[in-house]
C-alpha cells in the first residue's frame, strides 16, 4: 500500500506519518491543528463548513467561534500563510473554509498507508476479521439500545466477570421486611459460619483492626476446612448496624449462617484481648477469650479456641518472621473491604522492598488493580508473577493468577485467550478442595463464551459454578451467576424472559450495597424494555439508574449509562438532553463509549437534516479501532453513513458502502448485523427504483427480524420497509409491514408516524386524526414528516393497483420523493 505526500508552497504533508514539513524542517503541531490542516487539505476539491470542520476536528458540535478562529491562525501560521494574504487557506465568509494552494499528491511506494477515500466519505470496511468483545456489557445509544448491543452485551455481565466484587460505596443494610424476604441464599448461608466485624476498644490509629481482624479469623476458619460467608458479604449486609447484635440479627434474616462469630479486641496492660462469642442459629452462646502481644497474634489464637468449640484442628501456623506480612496484608485487606482501594494499593507502595516482592502482596496488588479497572497493569503484574509461581510448584496459586489473568484479558478483549486461561485454571482447581476458586473460573469462562455468543457453553459453566459457589457459602457470587444467566438470555434476544429476574437481581445487589452491580443491572432492565419497544418504561427505569451515577466507580460503566441514557432520552423525543450527555462523552469518553456518542450524535444530526455532519460523525466513529471490535455497533453505524450519503445527494457513494456493509455482514453470524446490512440493500434499491432488489431485501430484513424475536428489530425493519412501501404507492404491502407494529403505536413515536403516514395515504380520515394525535403526544421534540398534518385526499383503495408501484410514484403525504431519495430513518 502507498503513502500518499501532499505537496504545497514550500511544504509537505504526510498524514499517515502526522508530519508537516516546510522548507524541509518538522513543524511540531497540536493534534488539533494538524487535524484541521489534514481534513482541509484532503477536501480541497470544496469548500469546507464550519460545522461541518468541527464535527471533523473537534469531534463535536459545539465548539466556539474563537476555538475555531485560532485553530486556523495557527493552521496559517504553520504552513506560512497568513489572514491577509489567504494565499493557501481562504476563509469563505458565513460559510466556513476552502484550501486554495496548488497543490500536487506523491505517491511514496516505499511506505505504508491509508489509501485516498471518498472525499468526506468514511472508510469503508470491508470483511475484515474483528473480535466480538465488550464492553463490559455492557458492551454502552441512540434510536435504539439495539443498535450498541455490542457494548451491552458486555454491561450485561461486565462487573459479574469475578469474584473480586466489583463494588462501590457501601449502601444500607436490608430494612426488616427486606430481610425477612427470601434472598435465594439459604442453601448457602445456612450451612456456613459468618464473621461479623470487630468491635475495637482502642486508638483512631487501630481502626483498620475492624475489618483486618475479621478477615484474619474467616480466613483461618476457612483454612480449617469451614464454610465460611466472604468478608465482602458481611461487609455489605451489615453496613449500617447499630451494634454487634443488630449485626448479627441482620446476618441472621439474610443467610440464615449455622453460626455466627461475634469478636471485640481491646488494649491491655500487658498487650491486646480478643473476646469471642460463637452464636448459633437459635441464638445460644459460646465464649470465648484470647491474650497476646498484637492484636493479630490473640485473632489468631481465637480462631483456633473458635475452631476447638466446633470440634476442628487448629489453623495452619504462621510461618516465623513473616509478623510484618501479615500486618500488611491485613491493612491491606481492610482497606479493601472498606472500598478505600486507593489507601489499599498506597499501603502496597509504601511496604518495603521485601514485602512488596512477595506473591501474596503482589497478588493483592493485582486484585486492587482488576478492582479499580486498571487492566492492563494487572495483565502485566499478573504475567510476570506467573513466570515465578509455576504450576508445579504451588499449582492452587497458579490457578488463581490464571482466573485473574483470564479477567484481565476479557476486559482487554481477548476473549478466546479468556476462554483458554480460565480453562487451564479449572483444570488445575478440578481435583483440589477449591471450591471458590473453581466456581470464580467457571464463571469467568461462561462471561466469555457469552461474548462470544457460545451461549449453551455459557450456560453449561454457570451451571458448574453455582454447584461450587453453593459448597463455598458465597452468596455474592451467587447473585452474579443469578445475573449472568439473565444476560444470556438479553443476548439471545429473551428480553421478557430476563426482565423479571432481572429486576429481583437488581433489588438483591441494591441490598448488598454492590452499586457497579446493581447499576449493570438496571442497564440491562433499561435495554429490555428498549427491545421490547417500551420507552417510556425504559424512561423510568433510566430515571432510577440515572441516581447510581455518582456512585460507580467504573468509568466505562459510568460512560455507558449515560450513553444508553442518550438513547432512551432521543427514544423519548428528549432530544436536546441527549446531545448534551452526547456531547460530553466525545469530549471525556473512553474509546467505544467515545465512538458510539459519535455515530450516535451522526442520527441525531441526519434527522435535523445535516447530512455532512452525519457523514463527518460517522466516518469518526468507524475509524475508532475500539468500533472494529463492536461489529453490530459498527453495523449501525455504517447503515447511517450510507443514509446520509444519499441524503448529501452521493447516491454512488451510497451504494458502494451497501454493497461493502452487505459483503461484510455476510461473514458475520448475528441477526442484528444482518437486518443492517438487509435494510440498507433494500433502501438502495428503492433510491435506485429496483424494484425486484428492494422486495427481496425487504422481505430477508423481515424474515431476520422474525427470526430474532424482538419487537425493536420488527419496529426497525416496518419503518425502513412499511415507509418505503408506503412512499412508492403499494399501500397493499405496507399495510401488511406497518400492521407488525400496530401493536406499539401507543408508545412509539416511529411506530406511531408509520400508522399516520398509512392511514393519510389511505385517505382515512378517522384513523389518520387518531394516529396524528398519538404521533403529536409522543413526538417531543422531534420534528412530525412533511404533510403528515395536512388533511388526507380522497380514499385510496388497498389493492394491486398500478403493475408496478414503483413506476409511479405517490406523493401524498408530501414526503414520498424525500423518502424516496433519502432512504429510511427520517422519522427520528
Amino acid at each position: 500500500m502507498t503513502r500518499r505526500l501532499y505537496l504545497f508552497g514550500d511544504c509537505s504533508l504526510d498524514v499517515a506519518a502526522r508530519e508537516l514539513r516546510r522548507g524541509g524542517q518538522r513543524i511540531d503541531l497540536s493534534p488539533t491543528l494538524f487535524d484541521a490542516i489534514a481534513y482541509l487539505v484532503e477536501h480541497r476539491a470544496r469548500a469546507v463548513g464550519r460545522d461541518e470542520l468541527v464535527a471533523a476536528v473537534w469531534g463535536k458540535t459545539a465548539v466556539s467561534d474563537t476555538v475555531v478562529g485560532k485553530a486556523i491562525l495557527g493552521a496559517r501560521r504553520a504552513i506560512g500563510d497568513t489572514a491577509e494574504a489567504q494565499a493557501f487557506l481562504r476563509t469563505v465568509p458565513r460559510f466556513g473554509y476552502h484550501w486554495v494552494a496548488d497543490t500536487r499528491v506523491v505517491e511514496d511506494d516505499d511506505t505504508t498507508g491509508p489509501t485516498e477515500a471518498t472525499p468526506g466519505a468514511a472508510p469503508s470496511r470491508r470483511a475484515e476479521p474483528a473480535s466480538t468483545i465488550p464492553p463490559t456489557i455492557p458492551s454502552p445509544a441512540s434510536g435504539s439500545v439495539h443498535r450498541v448491543r455490542a457494548v451491552i452485551a458486555a454491561l450485561l455481565v461486565m462487573l459479574l466477570i469475578s469474584g473480586l466484587a466489583y463494588t462501590a460505596w457501601l449502601s444500607r443494610a436490608p430494612s426488616a421486611r427486606e430481610a425477612a424476604e427470601p434472598t435465594g441464599f439459604d442453601d448457602t448461608g445456612s450451612a456456613a459460619v459468618a464473621v461479623l466485624p470487630v468491635d475495637v476498644l482502642a486508638e483512631p490509629s487501630d481502626a483498620w483492626l475492624r475489618l483486618g481482624l475479621m478477615d484474619l479469623v474467616a480466613t483461618r476458619l476457612r483454612e480449617a476446612g469451614l464454610v465460611v460467608v466472604s468478608s465482602d458479604t458481611v461487609v455489605r449486609l451489615v453496613a449500617d448496624a447499630k451494634d454487634g447484635e443488630a449485626a448479627r440479627s441482620t446476618l441472621q434474616h439474610a443467610l440464615a449462617p449455622r453460626e455466627t462469630v461475634a469478636l471485640a479486641a481491646r488494649r491491655s496492660a500487658s498487650g491486646w484481648v480478643v473476646r469471642v462469642a460463637l452464636v448459633d442459629a437459635d441464638g445460644r452462646r459460646r465464649e470465648t477469650q484470647a491474650e497476646a502481644d498484637d492484636a493479630l497474634a490473640a485473632a489468631r489464637t481465637a480462631s483456633d479456641q473458635v475452631l476447638a468449640l466446633l470440634g476442628r484442628g487448629a489453623a495452619m501456623p504462621v510461618t516465623a518472621g513473616a509478623a510484618g506480612l501479615e500486618e500488611l496484608l491485613r491493612r491491606t485487606d481492610a482497606a479493601r473491604l472498606s472500598e478505600n482501594l486507593e489507601l489499599a494499593r498506597s499501603i502496597i507502595d509504601e511496604a518495603p522492598p521485601v514485602l512488596r516482592a512477595l506473591p501474596e502482596v503482589r497478588m493483592r496488588a493485582i486484585r486492587i488493580d482488576l478492582r479499580k479497572g486498571e487492566f492492563s497493569r494487572a495483565r502485566e503484574a499478573t504475567e510476570a508473577l506467573l513466570r515465578d509461581v509455576t504450576a508445579e510448584a504451588d499449582p492452587v496459586t497458579h490457578a488463581r493468577l490464571l482466573e485473574n489473568l483470564c479477567v484481565a484479558r476479557m476486559r482487554l478483549g481477548d476473549l478466546e485467550d479468556a476462554v483458554g486461561l480460565c480453562s487451564r485454571s479449572i483444570d488445575l482447581l478440578d481435583s483440589r478442595d477449591q471450591p471458590e476458586a473453581l466456581g470464580r473460573a467457571y464463571n469467568n469462562r461462561g462471561v466469555a463464551y457469552t461474548h462470544l455468543q457460545r451461549y449453551e457453553e455459557a450456560m453449561a459453566d454457570f451451571a458448574r459454578s453455582r454447584v461450587a459457589i453453593r459448597l463455598a457459602g458465597d452468596p455474592l457470587l451467587m447473585a452474579q451467576i443469578d445475573g449472568n444467566e439473565s444476560a444470556v438470555e438479553m443476548a439471545r434476544g429473551r428480553p421478557a424472559e430476563a426482565l423479571q429476574p432481572l429486576e429481583r437481581i437488581a433489588a438483591r445487589f441494591g441490598r448488598f450495597g454492590m452499586i457497579n452491580e446493581q447499576a449493570t443491572t438496571v442497564f440491562n432492565q433499561i435495554d429490555a424494555r428498549m427491545m421490547l419497544v417500551e420507552p417510556q418504561a425504559a424512561l423510568a427505569a433510566s430515571d432510577a439508574g440515572w441516581t447510581l451515577r455518582d456512585r460507580i466507580t467504573e468509568p466505562f460503566l459510568r460512560q455507558m449509562l449515560a450513553l444508553q441514557r442518550a438513547d432512551v432520552l432521543h427514544a423519548n423525543g428528549r432530544l436536546a438532553e441527549a446531545r448534551v450527555l452526547l456531547d460530553e462523552l466525545v469530549a471525556e469518553a473512553l474509546p467505544v463509549p467515545r465512538a458510539l456518542a459519535r455515530a450516535a450524535l451522526a442520527r441525531l444530526d441526519l434527522a435535523g437534516d445535516q447530512p455532512r455532519l452525519a457523514i463527518v460523525l460517522t466516518g469518526q466513529a468507524m475509524a475508532e479501532p475500539a468500533l472494529d471490535r463492536e461489529e453490530r455497533a459498527r453495523a449501525r453505524a455504517w447503515l447511517t453513513l450510507t443514509r446520509a450519503l444519499r441524503r448529501d445527494d452521493r447516491r454512488d457513494d451510497a451504494a458502494r458502502e451497501v454493497h461493502a456493509l452487505a459483503t461484510w455482514a455476510d461473514t458475520r453470524s448475528a441477526d442484528i448485523i444482518l437486518l443492517q446490512a438487509r435494510l440498507a440493500e433494500a433502501e438502495q434499491a428503492a433510491a435506485d427504483h429496483d424494484e425486484a432488489s428492494f422486495r427481496r431485501a425487504c422481505d430477508a430484513a423481515l424474515a431476520t427480524a422474525t427470526r430474532r424475536g424482538t419487537a425493536d428489530g420488527v419496529r426497525d425493519a416496518a419503518e425502513s420497509c412499511g415507509g418505503l412501501l408506503i412512499a412508492h404507492g403499494d399501500l397493499a404491502g405496507a399495510a401488511v409491514v406497518v400492521g407488525r407494529v400496530a401493536p406499539f403505536a401507543d408508545r412509539d413515536f416511529t411506530s406511531a408516524v408509520l400508522e399516520a403516514r398509512l392511514s393519510h395515504a389511505l385517505g382515512h380520515v378517522e384513523a389518520w386524526r387518531s394516529a396524528l394525535a398519538r404521533v403529536r403526544q409522543l413526538a417531543g421534540e422531534r420534528r412530525i414528516p412533511e404533510g403528515l398534518e395536512q388533511s388526507p385526499m380522497t380514499p385510496a383503495r388497498i389493492g394491486n393497483g398500478a403493475a408496478s408501484p414503483f413506476a409511479s410514484i405517490r406523493n401524498d403525504s408530501g414526503t414520498g420523493r424525500e423518502q424516496l431519495r433519502h432512504g429510511a430513518g427520517g422519522a427520528d
